[in-house]
């Protein structure tokens, strides 16, 4: 009998211990393939996009798209964790037109346009910036963050209830090349409650 507790202990204290390294393994690549298919996606959304641009305006067109976003996270549920994701697409549509005199083939115009926390349209309208003829440059980022978390705990009539309400408000300024600014603000709050008693 003693053996089979003995037995039994090591097998709890084993469990006890593998268990939540294993789930932190889960979630690390769960986070992880999150990211590459964030990547991806502004990838093909960059692409789409110049490609439009450029059939729209037959020039030929240079896209990128910035999105930094909060994803959820194993130790920060509720204000979860920044996660960037960029892509870029470059296309030459541009076909000679002769009714606008463009008869020469080195005649071709250039344009870049930056999409900056618009996800192609899925949470809301998408923010593009015209950034010019032949303009280049990378993105430079600066973020004014403020984050909050409450736990509250009240004991009524045998009932315990607690909520855990948390949340982030963000400035982020993005200089784009040496001349272009922009700035975009953002609020996110959540509160999630659990009750029990006897």
């Amino acid at each position: 009998m003693r053996v089979y507790l003995i037995k039994k202990t090591q097998a709890m204290v084993e469990m006890a211990i593998l268990v939540p390294l294993v789930i932190a393994a889960i979630g690390t690549v769960i986070l992880y393939l999150c990211q590459l298919n964030g990547d991806q996606y502004q990838i093909m959304q960059a692409f789409r996009k110049a490609l439009k641009k450029s059939h729209d305006e037959n020039k030929a067109v240079s896209y990128g798209t910035w999105d930094d976003r909060r994803q959820a996270d194993v130790n920060n549920p509720i204000v979860g964790q920044k996660v960037i994701n960029s892509g870029s697409g470059a296309v030459m549509w541009a076909i000679p037109s002769v009714e606008d005199g463009d008869t020469e083939q080195g005649n071709v115009k250039e344009k870049t346009y930056i999409a900056i926390n618009s996800a192609g349209g899925r949470f809301g309208p998408v923010i593009e910036y015209d950034l010019g003829e032949k303009a280049s440059g990378g993105v430079e980022t600066r973020y004014v963050t403020t984050t909050y978390e409450n736990l509250d705990v009240k004991t009524e009539d045998g009932q315990t209830s607690s909520t855990r309400s948390a949340g982030s408000a963000e400035v982020m300024m993005y200089k784009v090349g040496d001349k272009h600014n922009f700035t975009q603000g953002r609020v996110y709050g959540e509160a999630r409650s659990i009750s029990g008693g006897e």
